[in-house]
């Protein structure tokens, strides 16, 4: 594994956390704050536009597979999905003025389709070449780690500078739109120099690869038992993370009443932690294997969601950097573990069958982000709608009912609590590395 590889798919998930960050944290509060649109309503777009991303997923997943170019079988949709994704950040936060009523809500649900296709024609297929690229546990693991980072310095840009920057332009729709090109042009650049750093080796496998059809496919994903465990303990973890995520702006805005650099302030200290603590998970992959560190990490994450609860609803400056500090920790344990192990169960499912079904298991895998963010992101809407959450199409405007602030909490705190504890409980069912004989020491 050289450096030109590292940096490549540390460019990609860079690339990807820009993209989904800045969307899953600004574009609902933008659709209620500053276009004026219900929350039910923007919810229920935004959890229709998950669905149809996540029915795509295994599809790409199967293109992906079965493509045959000179750039391979993946690094084509690298190219092309980095270019359609900075194309629908820049539309989805500059929405024309004239676009009101019907035709707004016509716009929106268009442009989150496409957001959603070019996210799924990136991320798929880069998930899918992790096992190509690298073998072995400690080569996947140091892989993983700078995965994280990239990650984590995309979340720099999207859930620190952009809310920063929102600070001084303005939180209305001008900020936005300006915000958006620089987020775009970070997108495209990285996801474009993702795509020429890449490169899969060529296969020395005495064995011919085959390409099975759609049905088989499905059907080894389900017959993978780590993998069937891992996306239990996938969907509950980051339903609750959804959750989470789409109820931290509307905190800090209508609960704490600070200004959007707060709310950058606190991703600035999450995403550093999470750098900074990956030394510490790996170590603890090693010494108590990866299932048992991935469900630490979901059990501080469930005592982390409890403490918001006991946190003073004040714009008290320590609390918000503190738990930022904290959630970047159970970040940076979650994220590596789960990458770790989608990537052995792949290789896994690889060495036993001969076949190149690794993009239909990073279809499941990313369709399930889709699936629970629809449902977080529905769940959320639908409580600040039964609370009376008032929207308004100058960003804060509006005064929101004392029933919105405890919606708020709720969606915050306890509900990502109870997930992370269903999502322990999943994977402690089975032993994610019995069944491969070659990862019996992890």
């Amino acid at each position: 594994m050289n450096n030109k590889t590292i940096l490549g798919w540390a460019l990609g998930s860079f690339t990807t956390s820009v993209l989904a960050s800045s969307v899953g944290l600004l574009h609902l509060r933008f659709m209620t704050d500053s276009l004026g649109i219900g929350v039910g309503l923007a919810g229920t777009l935004v959890a229709l536009a998950k669905t149809y991303d996540a029915a795509a997923d295994p599809l790409m997943g199967l293109v992906s597979d079965q493509t045959q170019s000179r750039w391979g079988r993946h690094r084509p949709y690298l190219f092309g999905g980095a270019l359609l994704s900075a194309i629908s950040l820049i539309m989805m936060f500059n929405v024309p003025s004239g676009a009101t009523g019907p035709w707004l809500i016509a716009y929106v649900a268009g442009v989150l389709i496409l957001y959603s296709t070019a996210y799924t024609m990136f991320r798929v297929p880069y998930l899918a070449m992790a096992p190509e690229l690298v073998s072995g546990f400690e080569q996947r693991s140091r892989l993983i780690t700078f995965s994280v980072y990239g990650s984590a310095f995309g979340g720099l840009f999207a859930t620190s500078a952009a809310p920063f920057l929102l600070a001084r332009m303005g939180s209305g729709r001008e900020g936005h739109a300006l915000v958006s090109w620089m987020l775009a042009a970070l997108i495209a650049a990285g996801g474009v120099a993702c795509c020429a750093l890449l490169r899969t080796p060529a296969r020395t496998s005495p064995v011919a690869r085959q390409h099975a059809p759609l049905l088989v496919r499905l059907a080894a994903v389900r017959e993978n038992r780590p993998f069937s465990m891992l996306i239990a303990f996938k969907v509950m973890m980051f339903t609750g993370l959804s959750l989470h995520g789409a109820a931290i702006p509307y905190y800090t805005r209508h609960v704490i009443k600070v200004s959007d650099a707060s709310l950058g302030t606190y991703f600035l200290c999450q995403t550093l932690a999470m750098m900074a603590c990956q030394p510490l998970w790996t170590r603890m992959a090693t010494r108590f294997g990866r299932r048992n560190s991935l469900i630490g990490a979901a059990l501080m994450q469930a005592v982390v969601m409890i403490a918001w609860t006991v946190v003073p609803a004040s714009p008290s400056p320590p609390w918000l950097p503190m738990m930022g500090i904290a959630e970047g920790i159970c970040a940076g344990g979650l994220f590596f573990g789960l990458y770790t192990v989608v990537a052995d169960t792949m290789a896994h499912d690889q060495q036993h069958s001969g076949k190149d079904r690794e993009g239909a298991f990073a279809g499941i895998f990313v369709m399930v982000e889709k699936i629970t963010a629809a449902g977080g992101t529905a769940i959320f809407g639908a409580i600040l709608s039964a609370a009376g959450f008032v929207s308004a199409h100058n960003a804060g405007a509006a005064q929101q009912p004392e029933a919105v602030k405890t919606g708020i909490i709720v969606a915050l705190a306890v509900l990502p609590a109870l997930t992370s504890l269903l999502a322990c409980v999943a994977l402690s069912r089975y032993k994610l590395t019995a069944v491969a004989p070659q990862q019996a020491s992890t």
